[in-house]
């Protein structure tokens, strides 16, 4: 279905950092075919950063989901959480959109697409698509294949459009302070702050604990690499995540750093813009890294990497032949998926990318 130069388009993607980032060159796409249009995106709280002064978004919208449930139950804050929640809704309705496009695809995004009451609610068909998404929108995507990588998925939605759903690399901007906050750390805390920086995400988020590679791997992995090659090696780590990053770097034989904190995610952003090398599991952050074409070592357990892994072609997937993975289970008691990479696996992948890179100097002092 083609639509012509819609004036007030809303886009949902609710969660997680992951997944939004994997929206984004479908935005990209869509501005560009529409540059004239007001162009709205519904996330909620913990996602919001990444979409924030987005040069391709002229307002987000933000569903407080995580507020509300923790307030909902208490008597004195009761009563606020469904006055806001009205409010909320009531917004969505008289902002009258000419145009919904739910990524989402779950009972979530589907209540909020008949909010809006839209006539143009364009989202993914049966079977591709949660908790019967479908019957909320009128325009349906049916992307070929199950295993698709998520990124190919959202273009396929754009695509209904009538736009040809072509890959365009996204903007991720950030301020001046930001820059400015990350280059200070940079120079203040590197012995050589002229050396290549790689950066290691050791960390994953609670709900994704069974897809975390063990400290000891990490630590031994950093060694490795600092045996061979002259690079500044910088953990990064997210909330809760600064213990593990120095377990690490104290059990390490030679010298890599954590990451300052990064009060927003445009600074961890503007710290994988500097990098030369992105290396983690299957998180936001590396997906973050992908989208930006720096080279990523993923390393992979129950996930699909077709579907869920790096979309550059500067990446190199570490995954083993596991006759259980990948999997959906959110738990494992026996994670063998992550525990049968062993450090020696991870380091290949790096070497594989470090010579393809002229930056990269060999460590002649160890």
């Amino acid at each position: 279905m083609i639509i012509d130069s819609p004036a007030n388009i809303l886009i949902i993607r609710l969660s997680a950092i992951g997944d939004v980032i994997n929206v984004l060159p479908s935005l990209r796409l869509l501005r560009t075919h529409f540059p004239k249009s007001r162009i709205t995106w519904l996330v909620e709280d913990r996602a919001k950063e990444i979409l924030t002064d987005h040069p391709d978004i002229d307002e987000v919208i933000i569903y407080p989901r995580k507020k509300w449930q923790s307030n909902i139950l208490k008597i004195h804050t009761s009563l606020k959480v469904i006055s806001e929640a009205l409010s909320f809704y009531k917004k969505l309705r008289r902002n009258h959109y000419d145009l919904v496009i739910d990524f989402q695809g779950n009972l979530k995004s589907a209540v909020m697409n008949l909010i809006t009451g839209s006539d143009n609610r364009f989202g993914f068909g049966k079977g591709h698509c949660k908790e019967f998404n479908y019957l909320s929108t009128q325009c349906h995507a049916y992307p070929v294949g199950r295993k698709i990588h998520r990124i190919e998925k959202n273009l396929s939605l754009i695509g209904e459009l009538g736009i040809e759903p072509l890959f365009m690399r996204p903007e991720l901007p950030v301020t001046k302070e930001n820059k400015e906050y990350i280059s200070m750390f940079i120079n203040n805390n590197t012995t050589n702050p002229s050396l290549p920086i790689i950066l290691i995400h050791p960390g994953t988020s609670k709900f994704g604990s069974f897809k975390q590679w063990s400290p000891k791997n990490y630590s031994l992995l950093a060694n490795m690499i600092l045996e061979k090659y002259e690079v500044n090696i910088i953990f990064t780590w997210g909330p809760g995540e600064l213990n593990t990053v120095k377990e690490i770097i104290k059990s390490m034989k030679y010298k890599a750093l954590p990451a300052c904190k990064t009060d927003s995610i445009k600074q961890l952003i503007e710290l994988i813009r500097l990098s030369s090398l992105f290396i983690g599991g299957d998180t936001g952050p590396l997906h973050i890294a992908s989208i930006m074409n720096i080279p990523v070592v993923g390393i992979y357990g129950p996930k699909d990497p077709i579907t869920y892994g790096p979309y550059n072609g500067k990446a190199i997937v570490i995954k083993k032949d596991i006759p259980c993975s990948p999997c959906r289970k959110r738990t494992c008691g026996d994670p063998k998926c992550m525990t049968t990479i062993i450090p020696d696996d991870v380091f290949c992948g790096v070497e594989r990318l470090l010579l393809h890179q002229n930056t990269m100097t060999l460590n002649t002092q160890s």
